[in-house]
């Protein structure tokens, strides 16, 4: 996802949104209730994105496919599609990915 749209879609869906430019990379950082998710930039693809919120005590990296779920979702559904995001799946599908762990089937009434 361009930063761009990133920072459209997060604009849409109530996220506050902050942009830091350090001299390697950008990172864009998006809030909304107690949620934090930080999504650092090369060029313009995802390099790394991490969540942080109820049931989170430390940033968790989360898969990059998942972004715009998360981004889109109801502020009352991000918890069970951050978990299968941390899980190494795809909110979206709830598969996990190549870090293995259990399959989380996120809500589909999105």
């Amino acid at each position: 996802m361009h930063p761009h749209a990133l920072v459209s879609r997060a604009r849409q869906h109530s996220w506050d949104i902050q942009s830091l430019h350090p001299p390697a990379n950008l990172v864009i950082i998006l809030r909304r209730d107690s949620w934090r998710l930080e999504v650092t930039f090369a060029d313009h693809a995802p390099q790394d994105a991490t969540i942080s919120g109820p049931g989170f005590e430390d940033s968790a990296s989360v898969n990059l496919r998942s972004i715009n779920a998360l981004v889109r979702c109801d502020p009352g559904q991000i918890g069970g599609l951050a978990e299968a995001a941390v899980a190494g799946g795809s909110p979206v599908h709830g598969r996990a990915g190549a870090r293995g762990g259990k399959t989380l089937v996120a809500d589909r009434s999105l």
